[in-house]
């Protein structure tokens, strides 16, 4: 009972939420959330729908336990400490089961935001005197944010329950039926439509979504769905009004990772979308829990690190080595993604050095969440990062993906879109100002199709690594075979496609949902 009150119907009954999206983070209790009696304005519709932002910036979500798995799941990234926790290891190695306590945490706090969310859409169509203009662009964010979050769950869990309403009883929760893959893509894209509809043209940040940011999670679906025409077609929206949505590749690949300057206009134009902390040290956390906690540059930081005051990293999710070796050093973006020096007592330590330092591991690590992740608590936890879910570059990289499938071959276009994320990473390492690197070098004409596609999912895995993307684009072109094979980044892996694509349904869950099924491979 406690868990499906959690997870599903508390927010209809009484429900504690964080205003401001973790903004200004003044704890509000809003007491009896039956909506009939609650929802007056607008202002009730946003704040119902905060807590749903609130929820996803949360360690159980984006600030650990979803990311973290991401990152293990995929071939760039494993396990450096081998004294960590046995559930991550498990994640790492494909070892997980269904009382993995991965899994069950982001499961919950992920339906947790989907009620907050739910309670603010249905608050709005209970508002009178209201324009309806104003009551659906009030409630296309919650359209986009439920989208989000399912778009990640069909991706990891496969058939779940779509929930786009509120629950009147726990009975109703109890007996909640399972959606297909095809079922819940299709309302993930009826999501999205809506949101695209109504969401404003550039929102006040990019902690908010807009109308681009609906438009280029509708053309990542389609993507996924192999639906080449409408994710071309939802892409080229997007590149095609970019003037007028305010987007644009940031001149430095570094300032997108900087949480001291990842808001300016500069590096903000490229972020269509970010999970906002606010770098509250965790004195100031007090009654919150894990909502607002980050714990990214804490578990892909460096053990032994002194740089920060702080503390030091935990090398947790650590790049295996040929992740590093095979990247061209030269490329701008390796120097940005990769910690490879420390400071290390008094003394500058190269990475072949870290070993040394207690449960640390002699490997680069990941530079984009610890280097410059602004105010914070002990280890880098509760940081200022705002984590960008979607970057402009990611839409060109979309469109020429799809192009080479439409045209069966890259057309022109499609290799410009490339160009185009290339040219600005080529960057002198030393270099203020100047994009004068020959590397990488520009796409070429002549490509066959099969060409063209490994170069473009080569560009993703560069221009995205450890954003969490990676495992996805696994999964979608069925690529983890070869991946985890002896020729891989990490051959070390075993890995079983007929179960490992998909995670294990919480245990939990199943005890207490009468039509939830477990994914195959992992029990009853």
């Amino acid at each position: 009972m406690m868990t499906i009150r959690r997870k599903f119907i508390l927010p209809l009954l009484t429900l504690t939420l964080l205003f401001g999206a973790c903004n200004d983070l003044v704890e509000e209790p809003i007491g009896n959330l039956a909506p009939e009696g609650f929802f007056k304005s607008v202002t009730d519709v946003h704040t119902a729908i905060n807590g749903g932002y609130t929820a996803i910036a949360s360690e159980e979500f984006w600030g650990r336990k979803l990311t973290l798995s991401l990152l293990l799941r995929g071939d760039m990234c494993e396990i450096g400490d081998p004294t960590t926790r046995a559930e991550r290891i498990q994640v790492d190695e494909f070892q997980m089961d269904a009382a993995s306590p991965m899994v069950d945490p982001m499961w919950g706090r992920g339906y947790e935001a989907i009620s907050a969310i739910n309670l603010g859409i249905r608050g709005g169509s209970l508002l009178e005197g209201v324009p309806q203009e104003e009551v659906n662009e009030a409630i296309a964010t919650g359209y986009f944010l439920r989208a989000f979050i399912f778009y990640h769950f069909v991706r990891i869990y496969g058939e779940v329950p779509y929930i786009d309403y509120i629950f009147e009883s726990a009975e109703e929760a109890y007996a909640v039926d399972e959606n297909s893959i095809d079922d819940i893509y299709g309302r993930i894209i009826d999501d999205l439509e809506f949101a695209k509809t109504w969401l404003p043209d550039v929102p006040v940040n990019r902690s908010r979504p807009g109308k681009g940011t609906a438009a280029a999670y509708l053309a990542s679906v389609y993507l996924t769905q192999e639906n080449w025409p409408k994710a071309y077609e939802e892409a080229k929206f997007v590149i095609d009004n970019s003037d007028a949505f305010g987007y644009g590749l940031a001149r430095d690949y570094q300032g997108l990772f900087d949480a001291t300057l990842v808001e300016n206009a500069e590096n903000e134009q490229e972020l269509l979308f970010y999970v906002d902390f606010k770098g509250l040290d965790e004195s100031s956390l007090s009654g919150f829990g894990n909502l607002t906690r980050d714990y990214l540059p804490s578990v892909t930081g460096p053990r032994g690190d002194e740089r920060h005051s702080q503390g030091e990293g935990w090398s947790v999710a650590v790049p295996s080595l040929a992740v590093y070796n095979t990247w061209n050093a030269n490329d701008y973006r390796r120097a940005v993604s990769f910690d490879t020096v420390t400071m290390m007592g008094d003394s500058l330590a190269p990475y072949t050095e870290w070993g040394n330092a207690s449960r640390g591991v002699s490997r680069p690590h990941i530079a984009k969440y610890y280097r410059s992740f602004g105010q914070a608590g002990l280890n880098g936890r509760d940081s200022d990062n705002n984590y960008g879910t979607m970057r402009f570059a990611e839409v060109l990289l979309i469109a020429a993906e799809a192009l080479n499938e439409i045209n069966t071959g890259p057309t022109a276009e499609a290799i410009s879109y490339i160009n185009l994320v290339r040219e600005r990473a080529r960057r002198e390492l030393d270099a203020d100002a100047s994009n004068d690197s020959m590397i990488p070098a520009d796409v070429t004409t002549g490509l066959s199709y099969d060409q063209f596609l490994t170069t473009v999912l080569e560009e993703r895995r560069l221009e995205l690594a450890f954003e969490f993307k990676r495992w996805y684009d696994l999964k979608r072109r069925e690529l983890a075979v070869e991946a985890f094979s002896p020729d891989g980044l990490e051959p070390d892996k075993t890995f079983d496609p007929t179960k490992d694509y998909l995670f294990p349904k919480p245990q939990s869950e199943l005890a207490l949902l009468e039509n939830l099924d477990q994914n195959d491979g992992y029990g009853n």
